[in-house]
């Protein structure tokens, strides 16, 4: 993918070199320009030698305009990424001001632009920097990615960081992602459930919700409404995703089952805790009376209750369900599809070296009707993408439109 950054002159602008060297790595070529303050910043040198390009600095460089002219540049680019985005660049983009190179391309361009803000908070938050940024993302129709939270340079806390690089590319591929859940309601399950034997204890499971978060990411990516339904987890709410937080298993049986009858798919990748306490103490148990037996009772069985209510039906949620397994992988994944009545089972692999749980990649087998076919090792991003397309080419089949790939 040909991906073209523009940087302008933000502490942030740093950040710039190890966002090229992620495009890199994964075999795009990118081409780099900079605004003057940018370069206050970083020097040009530095990201000509990290994208392998001609850096563009001046509207009027004649040598960078014998290599390839800002039009030229304007159509070369299958995605524009804006990172950092400072408030004066915002402003000049809304205004749709064209005085220097950067600004000229971004006019130029019919790509898509993802537009990645940062800035001091209250300077994010002012009014004026929000009408702009409304005006990129809804007359321009450019992608803006929401900053990240945490101390910044000035040692403010708040809005303003630029997101890591993983981000970014995710949201650069989101721009280009072709719309296959465009009008869809797509309600995701994440995460772990607690069940609290008293206020400072409880059983749960190793899950980060780190897949849920991917598979969110990923159908908004592809045009979706997302529902992520979540139980306790570190991670931030993809943008653009209504995130609803639960604890306990009946909490998120509640909040998946108001939004099944609306949903077109569902997507239930939490790790749902089967027994909780039966009877829960509001204040700690003392050590000693934990002695004797725990007495547990089952919790409601979503993906089972979602099977016998949509699993024989062509006019509801296609229900799609994860089945994490430590060995005989595809045929417990397909017992388990047949049990719970899910139209397609995900089955990957928990122990060992590429555990399902917290590993950065993992292998699955996608399960249907359409047959079994095995993605990975991969990242949880990649995978979430082809579980999608696999989920549109099950739905599209059941209506005998084409697969959506």
């Amino acid at each position: 993918m040909n991906i073209l950054i523009g940087i302008s002159g933000g502490i942030a602008a740093y950040k710039a070199c190890e966002i090229v060297r992620a495009f890199k790595k994964r075999g795009d070529d990118v081409r780099a320009v900079m605004t003057s303050g940018a370069q206050e910043f970083v020097r040009p040198l530095t990201l000509q030698i990290l994208t392998e390009n001609t850096v563009g600095t001046e509207t009027f460089d004649a040598t960078f305009e014998s290599e390839i002219g800002h039009i030229d540049l304007a159509r070369w680019a299958d995605v524009v990424l804006i990172a950092p985005a400072t408030a004066n660049l915002v402003a000049r983009m809304a205004a749709g001001m064209a005085n220097d190179l950067l600004t000229t391309i971004i006019l130029a361009t019919t790509a898509p632009v993802v537009v990645a803000p940062s800035m001091n908070t209250q300077m994010w938050f002012n009014p004026l920097v929000q009408r702009n940024l409304r005006t990129l993302a809804d007359e321009a129709g450019y992608l803006v990615v929401d900053p990240d939270s945490g101390e910044l340079a000035c040692k403010e806390v708040g809005p303003g960081r630029l997101p890591d690089p993983p981000v970014l590319l995710d949201m650069v591929d989101a721009a280009v992602a072709p719309k296959i859940l465009a009008d869809k309601k797509v309600v995701v399950t994440a995460g772990p459930t607690r069940e609290h034997i008293d206020p400072a204890r409880f059983i749960s499971n190793p899950s980060t919700g780190r897949m849920g978060y991917a598979l969110a990411r990923a159908a908004s990516a592809f045009g979706a409404d997302v529902v992520l339904v979540s139980g306790p987890t570190t991670l931030d709410a993809p943008a653009g995703v209504r995130l609803v937080e639960v604890t306990g298993a009946r909490q998120m049986h509640e909040a998946v089952m108001a939004e099944a009858d609306s949903a077109d798919f569902i997507v239930k990748a939490a790790a749902v805790g089967d027994f909780r306490p039966k009877q829960a103490s509001d204040q700690k148990v003392e050590k000693g009376a934990m002695a004797g037996k725990l007495e547990l009772e089952r919790n409601p069985d979503i993906l089972a209750e979602l099977g016998q209510k949509y699993g024989a039906r062509t006019d509801g949620p296609l229900v799609v369900g994860f089945a994490a397994e430590s060995f005989d992988v595809v045929e417990r994944g397909k017992a388990k599809r047949e049990r719970k009545g899910a139209h397609m089972m995900v089955a990957n692999k928990i122990g060992g070296a590429r555990s399902a749980f917290g590993a950065d990649e993992s292998q699955v087998a996608v399960i249907s009707d359409r047959g079994v076919t095995e993605y990975g090792p991969a990242s949880k991003d990649a995978l979430s993408r082809e579980i999608w397309r696999e989920a549109v080419a099950l739905a599209n089949s059941r209506t005998g439109e084409e697969d959506g790939r």
